[in-house]
């Protein structure tokens, strides 16, 4: 039977897949759209993701607080495996289908096996919920989120790149790997504040509890079938309780500055053993400071990353080694909010990764606030054609 186009689709149903299944780590649409900030800068509906000592910041008539929910991925894509692995199929399908293949038809597979070559997609992907209720005795703010981040791989055997080694064996032993992490979160931040000198500090601490599932996934790259990638057989689950900490200090004449401490306790995570593959993921501290000016009309601030973080501390047993650096991350951010008298906003902003792993990014977005009650918020980042991102997130406030 002539092999379909397998591979291609299949990456694009992955990548759909983990966004619906679980959902970076936490991004709602304000901070999205504002480069990725918030340690300094979130209200205290979405201050649960980024700083919990914000859940104490709010105003005389914020009573209650919803957010139902805030849905959002990005995309990387840079190296164009999908087109690639798409003409790849069309090639070794024509292959497959010669009786007798020569060594043109050969190489014409190893051309596009080479252009395969260490080639990977990434997502990531993240849904949050969240119920907050400000008050002058301990603010709360209950969540849920959600989070995945992962990867496909495109592994291929040297066997594969030669000719006369292809037409012998008839078949390919390359291969392709997805490989993930599914967290889901359920926590609640307390938060309380505290006048002194010349503004108002705010303090909070959210503990929470992780359940983490990592995927190995992997199969021949001729064979690549999605309907199995969430088989028992693929993952392992494993949970605990985590710990993040913020401290923020408002001034009164507008100017905040805030230091935020995120899943303060170390996990390693192993994943399962598939084809002799296996990867460990951490989850470690992040330490993110920020200052920002706070204005009715505008918000401008900055928020950076103290300390670089992994996700995958090793990978073992491809075919081709990954360097599992390449998902190391250490991100800051530049962001600007325009207010329309608390009716519509307009943002922008600017992100980067100091580790050089993720291009920089331009964020913008919009919201619009009737009477201050009923929030709709839309955001996108853009680093290139391939590169892309969105936030949709509606919210109540009472």
């Amino acid at each position: 039977m002539k092999r379909k186009h397998l591979l291609a689709p299949t990456i694009i149903a992955t990548l759909i897949s983990f966004n619906s299944y679980a959902a970076v780590q936490s991004f709602d649409a304000r901070s999205f759209a504002m480069g990725g900030i918030g340690a300094s800068t979130a209200d205290y509906l979405s201050a649960a993701f980024h700083n919990p000592a914000l859940t104490a910041r709010y105003g005389d008539n914020d009573d209650v607080g919803v957010m139902i929910p805030s849905v959002g991925a990005q995309l990387d894509d840079s190296q164009e495996i999908i087109d690639k692995t798409d003409n790849f199929s069309d090639i070794y399908d024509q292959f497959s289908s010669i009786p007798n293949p020569s060594e043109q038809d050969a190489q014409l597979v190893i051309d596009a096996l080479e252009e395969l070559q260490g080639n990977r997609a990434n997502v990531q992907a993240s849904v949050n919920i969240a119920v907050a209720i400000p008050n002058q005795y301990v603010s709360v703010n209950m969540f849920v989120k959600a989070y995945a981040d992962a990867f496909v791989f495109a592994d291929i055997a040297e066997d594969d790149l030669n000719a006369d080694k292809l037409i012998e064996n008839g078949s390919l032993t390359s291969q392709a790997l997805t490989m993930g992490v599914l967290i889901a979160e359920t926590g609640v931040s307390l938060a309380k504040s505290y006048q002194m000198g010349h503004g108002t500090f705010y303090y909070g601490i959210t503990p929470k509890y992780q359940q983490v599932t990592t995927i190995n996934y992997v199969t021949d790259i001729e064979n690549y079938e999605f309907d199995d990638w969430d088989d028992d057989q693929y993952q392992s689950e494993e949970s605990n309780f985590n710990l993040d900490v913020g401290l923020t200090y408002h001034m009164n004449n507008g100017l905040a500055f805030a230091l935020v401490g995120k899943n303060l306790i170390e996990n390693s995570y192993d994943t399962t053993l598939t084809k002799g593959i296996h990867g460990q993921y951490s989850i470690s501290p992040t330490y993110v400071a920020s200052a920002s000016y706070n204005h009715r009309l505008f918000t401008l601030g900055f928020d950076i990353d103290l300390n670089e973080t992994e996700g995958y501390e090793s990978i073992e047993g491809t075919l081709n080694g990954i360097n599992s650096n390449t998902d190391n991350k250490q991100m800051a951010g530049i962001g600007i909010e325009f207010n329309a008298f608390d009716w519509a906003q307009l943002r922008a902003g600017y992100q980067t990764d100091l580790s050089d792993n993720l291009a920089d990014q331009f964020t913008a977005g919009f919201g619009l606030s009737p009477f201050d009650t009923f929030r709709i918020d839309l955001s996108a980042s853009y680093a290139s054609d391939n590169e892309l991102g969105a936030v949709l997130q509606t919210s109540l406030t009472f």
